[in-house]
């Protein structure tokens, strides 16, 4: 199944708004993949908090850690500027069906 990473990283944000921090397998997702969407979020500033381990040829994340990682004020109006593809999000039980293309 094809998902869209827009989505993913819509809904990671929204979940982390909301207090929740969600794993790859919730998304049905691989795990670089997600470590993939959760930086490019703090890259473009709009989460902070998240640290990852990197290692290997190409520093690819190892592990991430995000406790206390929360959305800043770009990502709080980046979930707003969304709020049309938000609409239908029904949260992480139901995410599997709002993610493919």
């Amino acid at each position: 199944m094809a998902i869209d990473k827009l989505k993913v990283m819509l809904s990671f944000m929204r979940e982390v708004n909301d207090g929740n921090i969600p794993n790859a397998s919730e998304y049905g997702i691989e795990n670089w993949e997600y470590w993939d969407i959760v930086e490019a979020c703090q890259d473009e500033g709009l989460i902070k908090g998240a640290n990852f381990t990197k290692g290997g040829k190409s520093h690819q994340i190892l592990i991430g850690f995000l406790e206390g990682t929360k959305l800043t004020v770009k990502g709080m109006e980046y979930l707003h500027n969304n709020s049309a593809s938000m609409k239908t999000y029904k949260g992480l039980k139901e995410i599997r069906e709002w993610l493919p293309f």
